[in-house]
């Protein structure tokens, strides 16, 4: 098989008569354990950082068969949050599907430092794997070094494979190779994301040793290129863009790239042709969405998901999302546009699924992998209190300070007491503190001391302080536990006020927090068996994994925590 070699296929094909006994096990529960008719294909889309109360506020703009099909025909959960702290897009994407929280699964963010090597390393990277297709001679760059094993916990994937002994055809797209990876699971028959430089989907030698046809044609055909030169206008020439959402040019807005502040936006990168600049472009408009979409129509077809006698899954990221947010802000007229355009992606896949694996025949789970704080200059305009903090001015103070505090004086030596910053934590240097004879714990608390007083700072947690436990009702120090793994986590982390953010950025704004804007997300459910209807109760979008395991009559992933939404099945069919 082209898309599966043979170091991957740990479990072979069981024979027929086991297979029927499978096929006994997945319909014979109870119909009070499972839906009446289980759909042939599991969906799962993520519209990265689509905040929760988008599809509430700006549900009379989207136009029918996108979200208000999913609004009205399924279940629609309008208080979900993540309840971790560390609300990005690696955590999302490993939690969705594994039914878990970073504390186990271990994507405790998109990249960490490791101690180790005194690098940053990504939540997907690999040494041991490479692009394919191979890079030109020559080229430094294109990733693909990449593969699911920093992942510690099974996803659901893994366990659709298992119950169907490895017939399930599952296939995993997005731009981001995280996005595609973590979600997919350690044995997916597809996994493809976007090469940045080239335009092309790749995938990593961990996976398959040769694209699949259907990809490679894809790539051909040069679909990224169809948007070079044009422009990214608003959608809808009806409304008033200002009057619903604000000006178009406000301060703290970013301009993409060299897409300028206000619309219309160029999608050239600056460039000639199409290059690394105009790819990027691409990805920083809501056509970007548009070319996963193709190639998602492409994989429906060719793998011919939903159409076998075992359940296949089909897992989609569209990632513009994201990066028309960090750029333009949430209350911007590009995240409103992008939105009305994310309604029309839903609908075109609604309508591919329809027509492919038949209505009525699919369950599809809609959800996002965090949300976005407010640009910081648009919130204090509004008279909120908010700002920037210079990640690396306060490392400089902070390394200042232990140099104060431990250095003993004497002499001009410079010490580096932190190793790194990264996602807020810091992370002192360890072996400098055993050589000195300082006590870990002692310097932790020191230096939470010292960066709880710094302007914008909420709190400041040390990582003895979480190993040691921390009582049930502090609830800020629950939800770092949750996203706190000992070996990838620092020692003292930063949780700053509402609407602070830390970087060394002027413009844009960004995510990561346990704040409300950050981890509230839209989740929506829909298909066979499924009550329709609004829900107002808290829930978590890490649900999806029981929910899918509900829908196909198998066993939840080994480390899933999170249960399945009371009353999201129709009664008789529970």
């Amino acid at each position: 098989m082209q898309s599966m070699p043979p170091r991957l296929r740990s479990i072979c094909l069981a024979a027929s008569s086991v297979l029927a006994g499978l096929s006994t096990a997945l319909s014979s529960a109870a119909a009070s354990d499972v839906p009446s008719s289980r759909p042939r294909l599991v969906v799962l889309v993520v519209f990265d950082q689509l905040r929760g109360d988008y599809l509430v506020r700006w549900e009379p703009y989207f136009g029918e068969g996108g979200f208000r099909r999913l609004q009205k025909e399924g279940a629609w959960y309008q208080n979900c949050h993540y309840p971790y702290a560390a609300t990005l897009t690696g955590a999302g994407h490993a939690s969705l599907l594994t039914g878990c929280n970073p504390a186990k699964h271990g994507i405790v963010a998109n990249e960490w430092h490791d101690r180790a090597t005194g690098t940053s390393i990504n939540c997907v990277s690999s040494i041991r794997y490479e692009r394919v297709p191979a890079l030109p001679t020559g080229a430094s760059r294109g990733g693909g070094k990449v593969s699911p094993e920093l992942l510690k916990s099974e996803s659901f994937g893994d366990v659709l494979k298992e119950a169907t002994a490895g017939q399930a055809r599952i296939v995993s797209l997005s731009f981001k190779d995280r996005s595609a990876v973590l979600p997919g699971g350690r044995r997916p028959d597809a996994c493809y994301w976007l090469d940045g430089d080239t335009g092309t989907f790749v995938t990593s030698t961990y996976y398959c040793d040769h694209l699949h046809r259907w990809v490679e044609q894809f790539n051909r055909e040069h679909h990224a290129d169809r948007w070079f030169g044009k422009e990214w206008a608003r959608l809808r020439t009806d409304l008033d863009y200002e009057k619903l959402i604000g000006p178009d040019d406000v301060a703290g807005e970013g301009s993409g790239v060299k897409q300028g502040r206000t619309f219309p936006h160029p999608l050239t990168g600056g460039l000639e042709k199409p290059g690394p600049a105009f790819y990027q472009a691409l990805y920083t408009s809501p056509f970007g969405n548009d070319l996963l979409l193709s190639l998602a129509k492409r994989a429906i077809d060719a793998e011919r998901l939903g159409t076998h006698e075992t359940p296949d899954m089909l897992c989609l990221s569209f990632s513009s999302n994201d990066a028309v947010g960090h750029a333009w802000g949430p209350d911007s007229q590009e995240v409103f546009d992008v939105t009305l355009r994310s309604d029309l992606i839903v609908k075109e896949l609604l309508s591919c699924l329809d027509a492919k694996v038949g209505k009525g025949r699919y369950l599809l789970a809609l959800s996002a992998d965090h949300g976005i704080c407010p640009i910081p200059e648009v919130a204090r305009a509004r008279g909120i209190d908010a700002g920037r903090v210079s990640t690396a001015t306060l490392e400089r103070q902070a390394n200042e300070f232990l140099e104060a505090e431990f250095g003993g004086g004497g002499g001009n030596e410079r010490r580096r007491w932190i190793e790194a910053v990264s996602n807020n934590w810091f992370y002192l240097d360890q072996k400098m503190l055993r050589e000195r004879g300082i006590a870990l714990a002692q310097a932790e608390r020191a230096l939470a001391d010292f960066l709880r007083r710094q302007p914008g700072v909420f709190a400041a947690l040390t990582a003895g302080k979480l190993k040691s436990g921390v009582p049930d009702d502090d609830m800020l120090s629950q939800r770092v536990l949750r996203s706190f793994d000992a070996e990838r986590s620092g020692d003292v982390l930063i949780v700053l006020n509402p609407n602070w953010l830390a970087g060394d950025y002027t413009s844009g704004t960004t995510h990561g927090s346990h704040w409300g804007y950050d981890s509230h997300v839209p989740l929506l459910v829909y298909g066979p068996g499924i009550s329709a209807g609004i829900r107002h109760e808290r829930l978590s979008p890490i649900s999806i994994a029981a929910i899918f395991a509900h829908a196909l009559g198998t066993r939840r992933p080994a480390d899933s925590d999170t249960g399945l939404p009371e009353g999201l099945f129709e009664t008789s069919s529970e």
